[in-house]
């Protein structure tokens, strides 16, 4: 193997790294988005059965604090992701340049 073949190989592998990576990231937003559905409707059936004992001021704070709840946990779950992604893209394409930059380098 000469060192076209072996920087041809490392990167095709670092691309399959970053590949593999973006699909557990995307399995890791699909899942958030999962448990919140199912933690919402959890939800919506405590507060049905609840509701009746409940006053009209408890009723809508209880109803703002899933909203804001939600909106949180689905903001922490793309950023997250969204992070992650930079991060992968980034390592790959430094990792890539090195290991790029060290093929072109000829010993003098």
């Amino acid at each position: 193997m000469d060192k076209q073949d072996i920087t041809k190989a490392t990167t095709e592998a670092l691309g399959r790294f970053g590949n593999a990576a973006h699909q557990a990231i995307d399995l890791y937003r699909n899942g958030g988005e999962r448990i919140a559905t199912i933690a919402g409707e959890r939800w919506d059936t405590a507060f049905a059965q609840a509701k009746p004992q409940l006053d009209a001021e408890t009723r809508k704070n209880a109803t703002h604090a899933k909203d804001v709840f939600a909106r949180y946990y689905s903001r922490a779950v793309a950023l997250t992701a969204d992070g992650a992604q930079i991060v992968v893209d980034t390592f790959v394409g430094a990792t890539i340049a090195g290991v790029e930059r060290v093929a072109a380098y000829k010993h003098a």
